[in-house]
């Protein structure tokens, strides 16, 4: 102990007499070390912490897929559900649900809940309990019981101030009251940002067989100890054989099959590969910034061969020599892992602020004990890696030739050699991360240029739900949304208004449907359209463009026959002729009725603009009303969320208990949309060009030692007739060899990782030679601009002054 905190105190001494080198080292792995244990944190919280259910691994989601429609992981009907825990062996325990909004009146002024509506299994699959209270039970499943809810910690604590007396206190929601009966745990909240939970009540109607076709549940199940996913997939392939032969029939023909997801991919199985991308980057970047600093303690060990020779000749073994030199990296590790600890809770919080909701299991993410602990572990790590090979050398310094009177010590080929290879790894490692962050930017760059078929600038967006109580029948329906939508377009500055039951880039309804006079042939299976229902103003506001006919307009109302807009994919899949118009076409469903095609429009990209517009078809609003509504406004100049205030003021001035919900600029929900993409381009691009800059300075600082080793070299040379050109010309060549071998292994290295980042990718081939040369010739051009300031030293040599100094 007493030699450990001598080394200590001989290291403290030795870094206060160099503070420049002290500054810089860990100035450069602060950045590297702060950035790893940000992108760590995000890791841990969003892949590595195990949510709080028991034994996570064995939940799974249950999903039919209908291939021949090119619809995957659908919702499941009631009739599947009970199919699944009726017949299927695979399975401890099942529950179904699903997400709904709801409306709490009652108080000072309405507020809007994210609700799940499930079945009193759902908690008990989760494994878990309420921590106040109870579940729910099968009897509260019967419609006409009492009705009961369950509060999350999180609603506990912000809605109701963590009131203990809550249990028992009736909620108005939607219009009818609630009881509640539990309160969960801290952290328990299922789909992610569910406030709420009801019991799933289901009427004696949707209970009937023919109504197999409604798909509006997901399907959360508990393997059985030792099922593996494959077993529990066969499992349910073996339910549906055992259906009716009839429906067994319709399946095969739908080409039906199921699919079995773990929770842990049906949470964050969409950002799993972009996490693990971001922390490979990040740990190139500390290799990076590891090699930097090992070459300048590499040239400090040459710098200080006098110094340990002496104390060579005075007994200390060469494990004693490393032992201090690995102190001195390990003290300048530990300082740069505290200044990259402050960096990094800054690090963390932006990059949860910049992703949003975009990241899964965000609030999970935090600068916690692990984190800090991963920290101090990088920190000695990173002490050991870039200090171990500077250490070795300096213990192997020549005891005759440092101690001879008047000599020089160079540090020889050996050091030369290990600091050329360490400026070589910067570079193959910067050129990595360069292709990478290249292929992200050129991927991202063509996303934005992807038309998503309707302006989006402008536009103000947000969400409306009637409670069934308050509005039961469609035409009190209707009269709200022509009460509403004439008192929003007389405000000042308004261009357009409409209303809709689905936002853009909210997802989709899917329908089968028929054309009248047309009939399947045998073994026919017709894609399904994206249902639509909006009111005339709506395409409008969004500026789709008209190709045929008209837009949805007043005189489609309520009384009038149906009319409905498709979209151009449509057009080209059912009436490749172009004769779509005038043409009828009825959605599957008893409620249905024929509706005429009086218009065609451009394809609109309802799913993300990296997802191929798919059939769809816009009915009128009055003709199909929805007590779910999104609100698309667009102004005539200016910013539209101006007009926020104004727009609540109307909707409550209409229904003082129905708030508007989900506020924002339709170019908002385009922006995040792609904010991933954007996020994994902005930061590979922060990555890349901090791997630049540091294997750039790493190869200036080569040069420029390879120059100061060389001065009498250099001055023989001039001395003898050379050129300052014919010098400039040796140096720069020196650092364009280092480069060059760097770029070579950069590359090789580049092909390998670019096909891993294939999947990420979007109208940008793996192997893009526009991304592989610009990258490449980038480097080479600051390779030598590098090597440019010691080259031009090396020429104002003095040959007189450089003789003279040995």
């Amino acid at each position: 102990m007493e030699r450990l905190l001598n080394d200590l105190r001989y290291a403290l001494r030795t870094l206060r007499n160099a503070p420049g080198f002290a500054v810089v080292a860990v100035l450069t792995l602060a950045l590297g070390i702060g950035a790893n244990s940000a992108v760590f944190s995000v890791v841990k919280g969003v892949l590595l912490t195990p949510p709080p259910f028991a034994r996570p691994e064995q939940l799974v989601h249950l999903s039919p897929n209908f291939d021949a429609f090119g619809l995957k992981e659908v919702s499941n009907s009631l009739q599947e559900y009970r199919d699944y825990v009726t017949l299927g062996r695979a399975f401890s325990s099942l529950a179904a649900f699903r997400p709904d909004d709801m409306t709490l009146t009652g108080q000072e002024s309405p507020r809007r809940f994210h609700v799940l509506i499930a079945t009193a299994s759902f908690l008990p699959t989760l494994g878990v309990a309420p921590v106040l209270g109870r579940g729910f039970t099968e009897e509260e499943e019967t419609p006409g019981r009492d009705k009961v809810v369950i509060l999350t910690d999180a609603a506990w604590r912000a809605h109701f101030a963590k009131d203990p007396e809550v249990l028992g206190r009736s909620l108005r929601l939607d219009g009818e009251s609630h009881t509640v009966v539990g309160v969960l745990p801290p952290g328990v909240a299922y789909p992610e940002n569910t406030e709420l939970y009801l019991p799933f009540a289901p009427t004696p109607e949707q209970t009937q067989e023919s109504k197999r076709g409604n798909r509006y549940l997901r399907v959360l199940a508990r393997l059985k100890p030792g099922v593996t996913l494959d077993a529990a997939l066969a499992d349910l392939v073996r339910v549906g054989a055992e259906r009716t032969p009839d429906l067994v029939d319709q399946y095969r023909q739908a080409g039906w099959s199921m699919s079995v997801k773990s929770l842990e991919e049906q949470v964050v199985g969409g950002v799993r590969e972009t996490l693990w991308l971001l922390w490979g980057s990040v740990g190139f970047v500390l290799l990076v910034a590891c090699s930097s600093v090992a070459n300048l303690l590499l040239a400090r060990a040459v710098a200080r061969s006098r110094e340990v020779s002496i104390r060579a000749a005075l007994g200390a073994g060469r494990g004693r020599l490393v032992a201090q030199f690995l102190t001195e990296s390990v003290v300048l590790s530990v300082v740069a892992g505290a200044l990259g600890l402050l960096l990094a809770m800054w690090g963390t919080d932006a990059l949860v602020a910049v992703v949003g909701e975009g990241l899964p299991r965000a609030r999970e993410v935090r600068l916690d004990l692990p984190s800090v602990l991963f920290t101090l572990a990088v920190s000695v790590l990173t002490g050991v890696i870039f200090g171990l090979v500077p250490a070795l050398q300096a213990s192997r310094t020549d005891l005759n030739a440092a101690m001879r009177e008047g000599s020089r010590s160079t540090g020889g080929h050996r050091t030369g050699r290990v600091r050329s290879a360490l400026v070589v790894s910067q570079v193959s490692l910067a050129l990595v991360l360069l292709v990478g962050a290249g292929l992200f930017v050129r991927s991202f760059l063509a996303l934005r240029r992807v038309s998503a078929g309707f302006t989006s600038e402008g536009v103000l967006t947000g969400q409306l739900a009637l409670p069934r109580v308050a509005y039961p029948e469609n035409s009190q329906q209707v009269a709200f949304q022509q009460g509403l939508l004439s008192r929003l377009q007389a405000l000042p500055g308004v261009e357009s208004v409409g209303l809709t039951n689905v936002l853009p880039l909210g997802g989709a309804m899917d329908h089968s449907f028929d054309i009248e006079g047309r009939e399947r042939l045998p073994g026919e299976l017709w894609k399904a359209v994206e249902y639509r229902a909006a009111t005339p103003g709506y395409l409008h506001a969004l500026r789709v463009t008209l190709r045929q006919g008209r837009l949805l307009e007043d005189r489609d109302g309520p009384d009038a026959p149906w009319a409905v807009v498709i979209n151009q994919s449509c057009a080209n899949i059912f009436w490749p002729k172009g004769d779509a118009l005038g043409h009828r076409m009825k959605l599957h469903g008893p409620d249905n009725q024929w509706a005429t095609v009086v218009g065609v429009v451009d394809d609109l990209r309802e799913w993300g603009l990296d997802v191929p517009a798919r059939p769809a078809a816009y009915y009128a609003l009055s003709q199909r009303p929805s007590v779910s509504m999104g609100l698309a406004l667009r102004v005539k100049s200016g910013d539209p969320e101006a007009l926020r205030v104004a727009v609540e003021s109307e909707v409550r001035a209409v229904d003082a208990d129905l708030p508007l919900f989900d506020v924002s600029p339709l170019s908002r929900r385009m922006d995040d949309a792609i904010g991933a993409r954007r996020l994994s381009a902005l930061l590979l691009g922060l990555f890349a060009g901090g791997a630049l800059l540091l294997a750039a300075l790493g190869l200036s600082g080569v040069i420029a030692f390879s120059v100061a080793q060389r001065t009498r070299e250099l001055g023989i040379r001039m001395a003898l007739g050379a050129a300052r050109g014919d010098v400039l010309r040796l140096v720069l060549g020196q650092g364009l060899r280092l480069s060059l071998a760097g770029v070579g292994v950069g590359l090789i290295l580049s092909v390998a990782l670019a096909r891993l980042l294939g999947s990420l990718l979007y109208g940008v081939s793996v192997d893009d030679p526009w991304t592989f040369g610009g990258v490449a010739l980038l480097l080479t051009g600051v390779a030598l601009g590098a090597s440019w300031l010691p080259a031009r030293r090396a020429t104002r040599v003095d040959p007189i002054i450089a003789l003279r100094a040995d």
